[in-house]
C-alpha cells in the first residue's frame, strides 16, 4: 500500500509526508483513546478541525483522568498478583508518571494562539502530533484491505479511522479546499460525533461527507459554513 501502510500499521515517517496528506495521531492528551485528524501542508502547517482549545482541554482532562485511574488500578492489581505489593505500587507509579508526562505537552506559543478559538485551525506538525506517532490515512484501498483493517485489535470497525475505499482528489485540490475552509472557518459547528476532525479531513480529500451509520444525521452548521457539496 501507499508508503508502506499495512492492515496492521498506518505509521509513516516524517520524510515520507507529502503536501495534501490526510494524517492522524493517537494523541497522548486524548489518552490514546481516539485519533486526531488533519491535512498536512508542511512541517510548519497542518490544517485541522477542533473544539475551542479550552473546551477541548477541559473535556480531555476529565476523560484522561478517568482512563488513567482505570489503567493505574489495572496495572497495580496485575503486578501485585504476580510479584507482590511492592511491585504493584512501583508499577502504579510508573503508569501515573507516564500519563502525567503525556498530558503535559506544551504547544508552542504561535500554535496555541492559532488553535485557541477552535473551528478550522492550523498548527505546526509537532503540535499536531503532541509528541506521538505519525499515521497516514489511506484512500483507494481494496475491499479486502478495508475488511482486514476493520477486524484488527479490540476496536471494532477501526478501518473507518485508518483507511477507506473511496478515492481522494489531487493534492492541489485538497490543499485549496482546506485553506479555503481555514480562511473562512467554514466547516460549521464542531460536534465530536457528527462533525469532527475526521469529517473535515475526509471532506478536504474527497469533497463529500463520509457515509457511516454514525453520520446519517446532518451535522449542525452555522452561518460561516462554506462547504461545497
Amino acid at each position: 500500500m501507499d508508503r508502506g501502510v499495512t492492515v496492521i500499521s498506518s505509521r509513516i515517517e516524517r520524510w515520507q509526508l507529502r503536501p495534501g496528506d490526510h494524517i492522524f495521531a493517537w494523541c497522548s492528551s486524548h489518552a490514546k483513546a481516539f485519533p486526531h485528524h488533519g491535512i498536512y501542508e508542511s512541517h510548519a502547517k497542518v490544517i485541522h478541525f477542533n473544539a475551542p482549545l479550552a473546551q477541548s482541554s477541559s473535556f480531555t482532562g476529565v476523560f484522561t483522568r478517568a482512563v488513567v485511574a482505570a489503567a493505574v488500578a489495572t496495572a497495580k492489581t496485575a503486578a501485585t498478583a504476580i510479584a507482590g505489593p511492592l511491585a504493584g505500587a512501583a508499577t502504579a507509579a510508573v503508569v501515573m508518571g507516564r500519563a502525567a508526562e503525556a498530558a503535559s505537552y506544551a504547544f508552542c506559543r504561535e500554535c496555541r494562539e492559532a488553535m485557541r478559538g477552535g473551528g478550522v485551525v492550523w498548527c505546526c506538525l509537532d503540535c499536531f502530533l503532541e509528541g506521538d506517532n505519525l499515521s497516514l490515512f489511506a484512500y483507494s484501498v481494496p475491499a479486502w484491505f478495508y475488511a482486514a483493517s476493520s477486524n484488527i485489535g479490540v476496536i471494532a470497525n477501526r478501518a473507518l479511522q485508518t483507511c477507506v475505499e473511496a478515492a481522494a482528489d489531487p493534492p492541489e485540490q485538497v490543499l485549496s479546499r482546506a485553506n479555503r475552509l481555514l480562511d473562512c472557518n467554514g466547516f460549521g459547528i464542531y460536534d465530536p460525533v457528527l462533525n469532527n476532525c475526521f469529517d473535515f479531513a475526509f471532506y478536504c480529500k474527497t469533497c463529500r461527507r463520509c457515509d457511516t451509520p454514525a453520520r446519517q444525521l446532518p451535522p449542525a452548521r452555522d452561518r460561516t459554513t462554506c462547504m461545497i457539496m
